[in-house]
């Protein structure tokens, strides 16, 4: 008896074998139906950290062109412009535009014949920023140009004024001028800008005059004093290009600009033969400055 168990010893030991090696083999694929039943919503999911890891959707979800600020759930997308490259204004003032500026203004057409030379013009405005390409501004520019040595001479000779006469040819303005913006880098770009409005014009003839001139005390001299002056309201309209930079970086508001405008207004121009002048005026004002 205690031999026929010996003999089948050795096959119960290999059967028994043989088994343990068929359960270990079964338990992977037994774990990956039981992690596909759950997913598909057979029962309750343990959410197991390869899951996190390996998750196509996931990775899908953040293979995009925009970046992972602008992808993620939830994140709000700039309200002023289409690109994460321009700054997201999020209140309502950071739409309105302030500018400032100055700079020399060039006398053109009937206004270079003599009766005006090089000035000087000073700017500043405030309007709203649309969207990151379109604009308006309500700005309001003043001009100063003087008169012309030899139309002064002129007109002090057939004046019999005894002394020489001096002149300048203000010109102010309230203007409304949309802005179109076209960006070329991040940080700089071009625009254009014109419209119209009201223009003043004031023409100022002068001479010299004994008086006392005080400072931190008074002292007789000559100073110069109107001996006459023709003024007029009139329409006119500009427009011209422009650059900017921003300093500050592409999400400031902050722009140095410089721009040329042609300007024309419906305005008389002194001459030696009508110092009051008859017909138009116009200018280029080159203005340098800073808008926000």
């Amino acid at each position: 008896m205690a031999e026929h168990c010996l003999r089948w010893r050795p096959f119960v030991c290999r059967l028994a074998l043989a088994a343990s090696f068929v359960a270990l083999a079964g338990l992977p694929c037994g774990a990956s139906a039981q992690t596909e039943s759950d997913i598909s919503g057979g029962g309750p999911t343990i959410a197991s950290a390869a899951d996190y890891s390996s998750s196509l959707d996931w990775k899908n979800y953040l293979k995009t062109d925009e970046p992972l600020s602008e992808a993620l759930p939830g994140k709000p997308r700039p309200q002023y412009g289409q690109s994460s490259n321009y700054p997201a204004y999020t209140s309502r003032w950071s739409r309105v535009a302030f500018e400032l500026g100055g700079g020399f203004t060039a006398p053109v057409g009937n206004t270079a014949h003599g009766w005006e030379t090089y000035g000087y013009n000073l700017k500043a405005g405030a309007g709203w920023n649309f969207t990151r390409h379109l604009g308006i501004l309500l700005e309001y520019q003043w001009n100063r140009d003087k008169i012309p040595g030899s139309t002064l001479t002129q007109l002090a000779i057939s004046s019999g004024s005894p002394t020489p006469l001096g002149g300048n040819v203000n010109t102010w303005s309230f203007t409304l001028d949309p802005i179109f913006y076209v960006p070329v880098t991040h940080r700089t770009g071009a625009y254009i800008t014109g419209g119209g409005g009201f223009y003043r014009k004031v023409t100022n003839f002068t001479a010299p005059a004994l008086g006392f001139i005080c400072y931190y005390y008074c002292y007789p001299g000559y100073f110069p004093q109107t001996v006459a002056h023709s003024s007029s309201n009139q329409g006119g309209m500009n427009i011209g290009p422009g650059f900017y930079w921003k300093p500050m970086g592409e999400d400031s508001n902050m722009k140095f600009f410089a721009e040329v405008r042609y300007t024309w207004v419906d305005s008389p121009i002194a001459s030696p033969s009508d110092p009051y002048g008859s017909g138009t005026s116009s200018l280029i004002p080159v203005t340098f400055g800073v808008r926000f």
